[in-house]
């Protein structure tokens, strides 16, 4: 039934195009929040003309190109969604998305956050560059045992994965024990900034909300990227405390 379902959803992909031209979108919303509303709408009503077909359910496209037409609605968000989504936990949900919430009070206003104590910049340049560090050393001991006993070198997603559970894992450091309780992780927020050449929103790849402090955002690649550097440079504009990660296990025998 999944792989049938699939099939029909694959299948409608033009009829799906079609039926999402005629719903109204409002004028002065960001073409990119529009593309990512476009993209997450096709695979809803694409979805739904599966239902119907397969499934024998009469009415399902109906049903959502109703909560589609709602969300196209209300696409773009208002200073005060934006501010209220940054109090609470600095995620604004748009379109199914969750969304840095700072991101957009800066579109909104054009201000950055307000400036954070060197001290507390220190302390968590301090404790990010100690978390890296025996992230890499410990990574690096693994896989070179692992390459001793013939096994092969990681991919790129391994240490991707590997890596972004260190970074997450950084707010178990003692620095941190006084307001554990408050602190937040995310992964993958979107942000409002496109750069040149992309058509939906980026997206960060760690997110950590300290309350009354900078947000720390880490982009992880395994070579220079410029739509990273980008989103990091939105980032620091905005407030929060920005860094990049390049890394390199070695991929040679040698290495």
């Amino acid at each position: 039934m999944k792989a049938e379902l699939s099939a029909a959803a694959k299948g409608a992909a033009g009829r799906a195009a079609a039926l999402l031209d005629a719903v109204p979108v409002p004028q002065d919303v960001p073409v990119p929040l529009v593309d990512e509303w476009r993209w997450w709408a096709a695979k809803q009503v694409q979805g739904a003309i599966a239902t119907e077909e397969v499934m024998d359910k009469d009415g399902e496209c109906g049903l959502v190109l109703e909560r589609i037409a709602r969300a196209a609605a209300r696409l773009l968000p208002t200073w005060e969604m934006a501010a209220r989504a940054a109090e609470v936990d600095r995620v604004l949900k748009l379109v199914d998305q969750a969304h840095w919430a700072e991101g957009w009070i800066h579109q909104f206003t054009g201000r950055g956050r307000r400036p954070t104590a060197a001290e507390d910049l220190e302390n968590i340049g301090f404790v990010l560059d100690a978390m890296l560090a025996g992230w890499s050393q410990s990574a690096a001991r693994a896989v070179a045992e692992n390459r001793a006993h013939g096994g092969l070198a990681p991919t790129t997603a391994e240490i991707t994965r590997s890596l972004t559970r260190a970074v997450v894992s950084m707010t178990d450091h003692e620095v941190f024990a006084p307001i554990a309780s408050y602190v937040r992780t995310y992964r993958e927020l979107r942000l409002p900034v496109v750069l040149d050449g992309k058509g939906r929103y980026g997206r960060l790849d760690v997110v950590i909300w300290i309350p009354h402090g900078p947000d720390i955002v880490v982009e992880i690649d395994s070579a220079p990227s410029a739509v990273s550097a980008g989103n990091l440079a939105f980032a620091r504009d905005v407030g929060a405390f920005a860094t990049v990660g390049p890394f390199r296990l070695g991929r040679n025998p040698g290495d």
